[in-house]
């Protein structure tokens, strides 16, 4: 898989005497500006990381988390920061791709606003519904909603997991009607209390809900199946559409200087290369994903083109 492999720019580790340049102070603290809540997958793999990112460093790395907006929030505090290094962002691939492509009055723009780092992690999208809800397989789920178009709704938080859900009622001959969150957390646990009857999610953020039977999972939207999931079919299995997946990386000011830009990639690289990483992304279920630099800057434009062609297909208008 091309994504597994981390194209570096710049050197590879970084020299003692390159740590004693003033960018990183040793008495500042990094930032580490975070867009969803407290409990998410992209808040909880940033805590991972920042500890990684801190051991690197000899510093303080700590998460700030900015909620509102689906993202927007956090993309300001970061753009509105002072532009030195100190201040970065890490989020899912809905900030920087899926949101500007579905809202038309965006107070950022990641292409003007961002200077991509580095991608960390990649995570797969799972179809969970209430646990005592009468459906046992997507097959079910799809029969339900054909017998009753628009009666059956799916919880949303962010721009992906809205898209993952339209691509699969789309792509299913189906019409579901979607309801706003500001949190998965909190979407996840009106699915629980059968307020909502399903929402397609990281399986990270709904791990915790799956394990205490408030939730089930019908369907991993992966070729096959995960590890964190093992008995759940994967969307090939189960012969459903709509697989999205979802990415974790780290962002700075489009405004920093590209020296210490340049700084903070390197150490991004050695906190990815350090053992805990492996043992990080095994313990989360999650797959490698290094890209870098220049690299990600042209990875990011493939998404957001092939995003768009989805959504165009999809039906699926900016608002």
């Amino acid at each position: 898989m091309k994504y597994l492999s981390c194209l570096l720019v710049g050197a590879a580790v970084i020299a003692p005497h390159a740590m004693a340049q003033p960018y990183p102070d040793k008495s500042k603290t990094i930032k580490m500006v975070v867009p969803f809540a407290p409990g998410t997958a992209t808040d909880v793999n940033s805590r991972d990381f920042a500890q990684l990112l801190s051991d690197v460093l000899k510093q303080p790395v700590v998460v700030d988390n900015k909620l509102g907006g689906e993202g927007s929030v956090a993309a300001q505090a970061l753009v509105s920061a002072p532009a030195d290094g100190y201040t970065i962002l890490y989020t899912s691939s809905s900030l920087p791709v899926v949101e500007p492509l579905l809202k038309k009055n965006l107070p950022y723009s990641p292409t003007r606003d961002f200077a991509p780092i580095c991608t960390v992690s990649l995570t797969r999208f799972v179809l969970n519904i209430t646990g005592d809800s009468p459906y046992k397989s997507p097959a079910d789920v799809i029969a339900a909603a054909k017998a009753n178009p628009g009666k059956l709704t799916y919880a949303y938080s962010t721009g992906t997991t809205r898209v993952a859900a339209e691509l699969f009622a789309r792509g299913s001959g189906i019409q579901l009607t979607g309801v706003p969150y500001k949190s998965g957390i909190t979407a996840l646990t009106e699915v629980a209390g059968g307020q909502v009857d399903m929402m397609i999610i990281d399986h990270v953020t709904a791990l915790p809900f799956i394990q205490s039977g408030k939730i089930r999972a019908l369907t991993t939207f992966a070729p096959k199946r995960i590890k964190a999931l093992p008995e759940v079919p994967s969307s090939v299995e189960a012969g459903v559409p709509g697989e999205v997946k979802v990415w974790f990386g780290v962002f700075g000011s489009a405004k920093t200087p590209p020296a210490v830009l340049a700084q903070m990639r390197q150490a991004v690289e050695l906190a990815m290369k350090k053992p805990e990483m492996a043992s990080m992304l095994e313990k989360r279920g999650l797959e490698p994903m290094a890209i870098c630099g220049e690299s990600m800057t042209k990875f990011l434009a493939e998404e957001v083109d092939i995003y768009r062609a989805v959504l165009k297909k999809a039906g699926i208008e900016p608002q």
